[in-house]
Formats: structure tokens, C-alpha cells, sequence
């Protein structure tokens, strides 16, 4: 799975460049090893492929189940091949929990988009507190990324994918594992990337 994985990221990645002018800003904030929870906002259907770029392992994310059941065998084969896995929205999805704890614990890379959807627009990055607490469940520091482009996204933009400093479970705040710090965790994530998102280009 990791090599087709990776032969495909390499295939992809010259035809990538001529559709789209990607510019990586940070690079040099990914951990090579350890445990980490990847956070970005979300602006494209192509937006795992974005950030799995610049990286040298496998990101595994968790992806809406709609894309799973809605989009035949073929797809569902694929996206587990890409390393993707189901999780339901707005329920409390204890497999997809599971799995995700599971990625960290193991010493991998864990890819969420915690708005839930696409946001085509420039709004804030407004994530959900799912991902703060994972973070905290798993005790894995999250790498916060920013993905902007003026507008919706389209072969010929010109984007930016900008890499910010892992936030450790303590500069989160996540000590007492209370629902509040867990909220407040999030808030700091979604400052980290509205941050870098008012940079731009």
C-alpha cells in the first residue's frame, strides 16, 4: 500500500505542475519521524494531494464516508490504497477513532481537515474540536497548514501551501483533558492557521 502510495504521489507530481503553480513555504517544520497529527483548512478536493508533496511518509486521512459509498468499488479500492480511511460526520464514530489512534500510536502522520467540507472562499478557518481532541487523546503534536489561493481553486491558480512550527500537547494546553481545554486547544489551532492564511502568497 505505502509503495503504490508513493509511486503515485511521484507520478502525479510532474502533471500537478503543469495544471497547478503550487508554492511550498515552510517545508522545513515537518517532522521526519514521530507521531503527528497533520491540520489544514480546506479549500479543494485535491487538497491531500497538496500536502502530501512535501512529505517523505505516508499521510493517512481521515475521509468523509460519503466518498467511500457513494462512488463505487473502484473508489472505495483506491482510497484505501491511498491510505484513507472512513469517518462518519456530525456522529460519534468510534471505528474511524479507533483507526485514527491507532495511525499516531504506531508513529504515523494522521491527515484532518477539521472544517468537515470544502470552504471555496477566503472565511476564516473555523475547525471543529475534533482534532484538538484527538491530539489530546493520542498525546501527538499537530502541524498547522495553511492552504490559500485568491479564491476557488482551479487549474492555472497560484497557491500557497505554507507549513507552520508543531504545537505540542503542552503549548496546547491540553493538561486537565476537559472539554474546555479541548475548545480552547482548537482555538489555538485555528489562530496558528488564520495566521498564516492573512500572509497570503
Amino acid at each position: 500500500m505505502v509503495m503504490l502510495y508513493f509511486f503515485c504521489l511521484r507520478l502525479l507530481v510532474p502533471v500537478s505542475k503543469i495544471f497547478y503553480k503550487v508554492e511550498y513555504k515552510g517545508t522545513g517544520n515537518i517532522p521526519q519521524s514521530g507521531k503527528l497529527i497533520v491540520c489544514s483548512n480546506h479549500k479543494s478536493v485535491v487538497d491531500p494531494f497538496f500536502l502530501a508533496v512535501p512529505f517523505r511518509r505516508q499521510i493517512r486521512y481521515m475521509a468523509k464516508s460519503e466518498l467511500f459509498e457513494k462512488h463505487g468499488r473502484l473508489a472505495r479500492w483506491w482510497l484505501y490504497q491511498m491510505g484513507a480511511f472512513p469517518v462518519v460526520r456530525n456522529s460519534a464514530d468510534a471505528q474511524s477513532v479507533k483507526t485514527a489512534l491507532m495511525v499516531l500510536k504506531n508513529g504515523g502522520v494522521l491527515g484532518i481537515f477539521p472544517q468537515g467540507k470544502c470552504v471555496f472562499d477566503n472565511a476564516p478557518f473555523r475547525p471543529k474540536a475534533g482534532v484538538a481532541m484527538m491530539a489530546d487523546r493520542a498525546q501527538a503534536p499537530v502541524l498547522p497548514v495553511s492552504i490559500y489561493c485568491d479564491g476557488v481553486i482551479k487549474p492555472f491558480s497560484r497557491i500557497t501551501v505554507r507549513f507552520g512550527k508543531p504545537v505540542s500537547c503542552s503549548e496546547l494546553g491540553l493538561k486537565d483533558h476537559s472539554s474546555a481545554s479541548i475548545r480552547a486547544a482548537a482555538e489555538i489551532i485555528a489562530q496558528k492557521i488564520n495566521g498564516m492564511l492573512e500572509e497570503k502568497y
